[in-house]
């Protein structure tokens, strides 16, 4: 069985935009494409980082973003530290679709079934306490990387409702393109 037939559905589309791009990219997709509103998540703490079994310091900022129950992630790095963000811009400079995630409701479980299954990690880390991310080597071209994420609780609450109900209100005319937390 393919594992991701046990994560449930594809909850997170992730772009990775080069950073200095980054408010251009949030411009299309607010004033052109008409979604919104984003919430910004710059330099987030992430601990345990490690990519291809190195440890290291992730510097980035996050846009994210509803469309209905798909969530919609922009992710712009600002250090040079080597990532699955760093080695995607390489191969696509001008960015693009990164990531499909999943939010496993036992991450626990779901890093053991993709580890029997032979999966390789590429870049993970933590943001909080209950706030694991996974990238895993499973691209075959761009846009196919699997990311699992712990997404539990508040936040999952948060995002499955408040968030995604004003997105499906969301007017760029008159509303506002951000919100805050």
């Amino acid at each position: 069985m393919n594992p991701t037939a046990a994560f449930g559905e594809v909850r997170q589309l992730g772009y990775v935009v080069p950073a200095e791009r980054l408010a251009e990219h949030l411009d299309h997709w607010v004033k052109v494409l008409g979604i919104g509103p984003w919430l910004m998540v710059e330099h987030p703490p992430v601990d345990d980082y490690v990519h291809r079994g190195v440890p290291g310091h992730l510097d980035f900022t996050i846009a994210i973003t509803h469309l209905g129950d798909l969530q919609v992630e922009l992710i712009a790095q600002h250090n040079d530290q080597p990532s699955t963000y760093l080695d995607f811009l390489h191969r696509n400079p001008e960015g693009g679709l990164h990531h499909i995630a999943y939010w496993p409701a036992d991450m626990d479980a779901a890093e053991a079934l993709v580890a029997e299954a032979g999966w390789e990690l590429w870049s993970g880390g933590r943001i909080g306490p209950r706030g694991r991310f996974r990238y895993y080597l499973t691209e075959a071209h761009p846009g196919t990387v699997i990311e699992l994420a712990e997404v539990t609780g508040r936040r999952l609450e948060y995002f499955a409702t408040e968030f995604a109900s004003w997105s499906r209100s969301f007017d760029p005319c008159t509303d506002a393109p951000f919100v805050s937390r």
